[in-house]
């Protein structure tokens, strides 16, 4: 698994889940290079996901925690995830945006 993501190419997050504790984050988006419309799942770092959310809202979008599905286990453990359609009630195209760290694509 590769780095994947340039600054040259735009995406859009539909849905990201994570186990608490996790390191990453499994991100469901589409890449969007060179006029074609790419669905992947990409596993990015919490800092990064962070980072997006604050561009986002950068762009004049409000972000709402209510909407975030929380599934917890009876051994503790419990996975978050999000749509990020309901969350922003459309999808945003990220352009220009830098990782921290490396993004691994799981899926194309």
């Amino acid at each position: 698994m590769g780095t994947i993501l340039s600054l040259q190419e735009k995406f859009i997050i539909k849905e990201v889940t994570y186990e608490a504790g996790d390191y990453f984050v499994k991100a469901t988006c589409d890449i969007l290079s060179k006029g074609k419309r790419i669905e992947t799942e990409i596993l990015i770092s919490h800092t990064d996901l962070n980072r997006i959310i604050a561009k986002i809202i950068s762009n004049g979008y409000e972000f709402e925690v209510k909407h975030v599905n929380t599934l917890a286990f009876e051994d503790g453990t419990s996975i978050i995830d999000y749509s990020f359609n309901n969350v922003f009630g459309d999808q945003i195209v990220l352009e220009d945006f830098e990782f921290a760290q490396g993004v691994k694509q799981i899926r194309a």
